[in-house]
C-alpha cells in the first residue's frame, strides 16, 4: 500500500497496520522479479501481455468490492458510536477497553518488527509528537461533542475536516487551489451555517424537537443533548475536532512520506489515548467519586465495550478497501457516515432532525464529493502521463 494511499481515510478509522509491514518477506522475490525482468526484454513484455489482459469485469468486481469495504467500514463506526450512547454509558468508559486491546496489538507487532518507537531526528520527534496530540484531541473532542449534539449534527461538522485538510495541504505543501476546491468550501460554510443555525440568522428557530426532555425525566441520566444551552458547546467541540483531525492527517502525510511506519504512528495515537482515558478513570473513581454509590460494570457497560471493539474491525474492513479502490474515492464513500447519521437519528432516536441539518449535510456532502472526484481525475491524468512516459521508454 502506498505511504500516499492512507492518510487521506479518516484517522478514527485507519488501518493499525500497512499491508507493506506484512508483506516484507515477498520484497525479495518481487526485486528478483524485476531484476529478470530487466535482463529479458522478451519476458518483461509477455508480463504486459499478461496484465493487459485482465478483464474489465474483474476489475469493476474488484473497485465494487472496495466501494462496498468502505461502506461498512463507515456503517460500523457510526453505529457502534450510535449504540453507546442509546446505552446511556460513559464514551470513555466503553473506548477503554477496545484502546487496551488495539495498544496491545499494536505493542506485540512493534516489537516483532523491531521498530523504534520514536526514530528521527528531533524535528521529525516534535512532528510526531504534534501528529498524536492533534489525533488524540480529535477523538476526545468528538466524543465530548456527541453528549452534547445528536449524530447527524456531530458528523456533518466532523466531515468539514475534509475541506479544512485540503486548505491545510495548500498551505504547508504549496498546493495551488482549484475552483471545485473553491466552490466546496463555500458549500461546506453554507451546510455548517445551516446545521448550527445561529440565533442572529435563524432567530430562536429550534433545530431539535423536545420530545426528549420529557422522555429523560425518568432516566437516571444527565441528557445534555435536550438542553438547548449546550448546543452551542457541542458544535465548537465538534468544529474544534474537524481541525484537529485536519492537522493530523496532514502530519500524518508527512511522517509517512518520511518513512515513519503506519503501525507506529497508530501506536502513538493508541498509547495517548489509552493514558487519557486511564486519567479519566481515575479522575471519576477517586475524585468525582462517580461510581460509589453504583457500579460501573452494568450490563450496558458490557455490551457498550464490546460494540466498542467493533470499531476495530472497522479498521481492518478499511484496509482492504484502501487496497481495492482508489484512496480518494474511499474518503468520498466515507462521508456517507452522514448519510447513516441521519437514517439512525431519525429511525431510531427521540430527536429528529429538521430541514435545514438535512440541507446542511447535503451540502457538506456534495463539497466531500467535489474534492474527492477532483483528486481522482488529477491522479488518473498524472497516472495517463506515467503510462506513457514508461510506454515511450519501452520502446526505446
Amino acid at each position: 500500500m502506498n505511504e500516499n494511499r492512507i492518510h487521506e481515510i479518516d484517522p478514527f478509522i485507519q488501518p493499525l497496520i500497512d499491508t507493506n509491514e506484512l508483506l516484507v518477506r515477498n520484497e525479495t522475490k518481487h526485486d528478483d522479479l524485476v531484476n529478470l525482468d530487466s535482463k529479458s526484454p522478451s519476458i518483461k513484455s509477455l508480463h504486459l501481455q499478461q496484465i493487459q489482459r485482465t478483464s474489465s469485469f474483474s476489475q469493476n468486481i474488484r473497485r465494487c468490492t472496495g466501494i462496498f469495504y468502505a461502506l461498512l467500514g463507515s456503517s460500523l463506526f457510526t453505529s457502534s458510536g450510535f449504540i453507546i450512547k442509546q446505552l446511556r454509558v460513559d464514551f470513555f468508559d466503553a473506548l477503554l477497553c477496545r484502546f487496551i486491546i488495539q495498544t496491545l496489538i499494536l505493542t506485540i507487532f512493534i516489537f516483532y518488527k523491531r521498530y523504534r518507537i520514536l526514530t528521527g531526528s528531533t524535528n521529525l520527534i516534535l512532528l510526531q509528537i504534534i501528529r498524536v496530540i492533534l489525533a488524540v484531541c480529535g477523538l476526545l473532542f468528538f466524543y465530548l461533542s456527541y453528549r452534547y449534539i445528536p449524530l447527524p449534527d456531530l458528523t456533518t461538522f466532523r466531515y468539514t475536516q475534509v475541506i479544512w485538510t485540503t486548505l491545510l495541504a495548500m498551505m504547508i505543501f504549496r498546493e495551488r487551489i482549484s475552483i471545485p476546491t473553491i466552490f466546496a468550501i463555500i458549500l461546506t460554510l453554507i451546510g455548517v451555517v445551516c446545521v448550527a443555525q445561529p440565533t442572529f440568522l435563524f432567530g430562536n428557530y429550534h433545530n431539535l424537537s423536545t420530545s426528549n426532555q420529557t422522555r429523560n425525566e425518568n432516566l437516571n441520566y444527565v441528557d445534555y443533548e435536550s438542553d438547548k444551552s449546550y448546543r452551542i458547546l457541542g458544535l465548537c467541540l465538534a468544529l474544534i475536532c474537524a481541525l484537529s483531525i485536519s492537522g493530523s492527517i496532514v502530519l500524518n502525510k508527512k511522517l509517512l512520506v518520511l518513512k515513519i511506519p503506519q503501525s507506529v504512528l497508530m501506536f502513538h495515537f493508541s498509547c495517548l489515548t489509552l493514558i487519557v482515558l486511564s486519567c479519566n478513570q481515575l479522575r471519576n473513581r477517586f475524585i468525582l467519586r462517580t461510581y460509589t454509590n453504583q457500579s460501573m460494570f452494568t450490563w450496558q457497560f458490557s455490551v457498550a465495550a464490546a460494540v466498542s471493539l467493533v470499531q476495530l474491525l472497522s479498521s481492518t474492513v478499511t484496509q482492504k478497501a484502501i487496497k481495492l479502490e482508489h484512496p480518494s474515492l474511499i474518503s468520498v464513500v466515507q462521508s456517507s457516515d452522514i448519510l447513516f447519521a441521519l437514517l439512525l437519528q431519525n429511525l431510531i432516536a427521540y430527536e429528529k432532525s429538521n430541514w435545514l441539518v438535512l440541507l446542511g449535510s447535503a451540502l457538506v456532502t456534495t463539497s466531500i464529493f467535489l474534492v474527492g472526484i477532483h483528486k481522482i481525475w488529477n491522479d488518473r491524468k498524472k497516472l495517463v502521463v506515467e503510462e506513457q512516459v514508461n510506454e515511450t521508454n519501452f520502446k526505446l
